[in-house]
């Protein structure tokens, strides 16, 4: 078929498709758009928006019998790289030439002029011929982020891998549909942030379906995903959901999307900043190297710690971060320690966090660990409210949350520097590893004890 007819197809198929959508009615749908934000307020307000979609795919069907539309249809099916995808898979459903046209149509129809444009269906044909013929495309993964605020454009953590800032703009365009979902959450807003996710990927292989491939890459995207979420909780005390959560292929376009069971609305935001982007890009090679170097101690005890990030309770929050110490500073050769619990975890973790930071006071480190641990033994047994407001008291706290915040980011100082060690040469996996690390440490107090004792005479 000519250049020319082919033009001459496309341009009677859009007319007769601009003549049938002028007929029909579009439904009318609404959304929160975002007015105007500062400080700690905003206006919003409630849009209509129209919904094109019944309308455009109503009017293409209703060209399924019309002689241009027949011939554009047996031309895609005669395209070489068509029928080289078709081999791969007979049942493939996407790349029957009946819906590749469908997708043709639905990307040349512009909402703004409520017209279907043949230019721009026989650009679209050229873009989907040029995937098919390299055999790749391209699978995208995006996710919005709640809990999390970015002052600048961009965060690129890894090739592939960004946190990007939204406007106004793109916030509304991004905004749920009143009738979109099920769940009570329909404002975004309070969201600047989005993780695109990217892989490029073959279509389909010898011994593989497009949807096989598909499922393998969307896997590999989710837990990349994961990895983004538990680097920012290794850098910044809050609570993160990532929602909804979408894939989109160069080639097919979207793919679907997910929501939680239970979408968390989070008032409070952490933020990032340009300072934070080398401590982000540090934090996702940790995350990495945890589940990459197979020390059960260390990713059992990081585990432990994420859960107790998203919990809401206080003194529960405080129990699972107790826990999450306990399973470094309890473990001696890899094996866990049941004896002198508390004794060991007010040692031991005086000792790293000493280890860490050379200023820090021993005992004094101690007694805060050995606290914190009563704190726990008091919840978990049902202790008082006053009991527990009498121990965090002896400590300098007021109450849990500013305890908890504090346990938190003496954790993450901890994995940080334990990240850095060799796996044997971590103070749990490691001969005598505690002994070493209180050891020198005593020995220099000492030293000063007698040194002070000498000079008072």
């Amino acid at each position: 078929m000519k250049d020319f007819d082919l033009q001459m197809i496309a341009n009677d198929i859009c007319a007769a498709a601009n003549s049938k959508i002028a007929s029909m009615s579009i439904y009318l749908d609404y959304k929160w758009v975002l007015i105007d934000a500062k400080d700690n307020g905003k206006r919003m307000q409630l849009m209509p928006i129209e919904i094109a979609d019944n309308a455009i795919l109503s009017t293409i069907f209703a060209l399924n019998d019309y002689p241009a539309y027949i011939k554009f249809r047996e031309y895609i099916g005669k395209i070489d790289c068509v029928q080289n995808i078709i081999s791969t898979d007979k049942e493939f459903y996407l790349i029957q030439p009946e819906q590749i046209l469908t997708k043709l149509m639905r990307a040349s129809f512009s909402t703004s002029e409520r017209s279907f444009n043949s230019l721009r269906l026989l650009t679209e044909l050229e873009k989907l011929t040029a995937i098919l013929g390299s055999g790749l495309h391209e699978i995208t993964l995006v996710a919005r982020l709640h809990g999390l605020n970015l002052e600048i454009d961009l965060i690129e953590i890894e090739p592939n891998i960004s946190l990007v800032h939204l406007d106004n703009e793109a916030i509304n365009q991004r905004q749920p549909k009143i009738t979109e979902h099920s769940h009570a959450i329909r404002d975004y807003s309070d969201s600047n942030v989005e993780v695109r996710i990217k892989k490029e990927c073959p279509i389909a292989t010898y011994d593989k379906t497009f949807w096989q491939v598909h499922q393998e890459v969307v896997s590999e995207l989710e837990l990349k995903l994961k990895s983004v979420l538990k680097s920012i909780k290794l850098c910044r005390h809050g609570r993160f959901q990532a929602y909804p959560i979408s894939h989109f292929s160069s080639l097919f376009g979207d793919l679907g999307s997910n929501m939680p069971l239970e979408p968390m609305f989070i008032s409070e935001k952490a933020t990032l900043n340009e300072n934070d982007i080398e401590g982000l890009k540090q934090a996702f090679s940790i995350v990495k190297s945890i589940s990459q170097d197979k020390d059960n101690v260390l990713d059992r005890s990081f585990s432990r710690f994420l859960i107790g990030l998203d919990e809401r309770i206080p003194e529960e929050q405080l129990v699972d971060f107790v826990i999450a110490w306990e399973s470094l500073l309890q473990t001696v050769n890899g094996e866990s320690n049941k004896a002198e619990l508390a004794y060991r975890f007010s040692l031991n973790g005086a000792a790293i966090l000493c280890a860490i930071d050379h200023v820090r006071e021993f005992t004094a480190t101690q007694t805060f660990m050995k606290t914190t641990y009563n704190i726990r033994s008091t919840i978990v047994h049902g202790g008082k409210s006053d009991s527990l407001a009498n121990e965090f008291g002896k400590i300098g706290f007021n109450n849990l949350v500013d305890l908890n915040k504090e346990l938190a980011e003496l954790y993450r100082q901890v994995i940080l520097w334990l990240s850095i060690l060799k796996k044997e040469e971590r103070p749990y996996h490691k001969k005598f590893g505690w002994e070493l690390l209180v050891i020198p440490k005593h020995k220099e107090e000492a030293t000063d004890d007698i040194r002070e004792k000498g000079e008072r005479g």
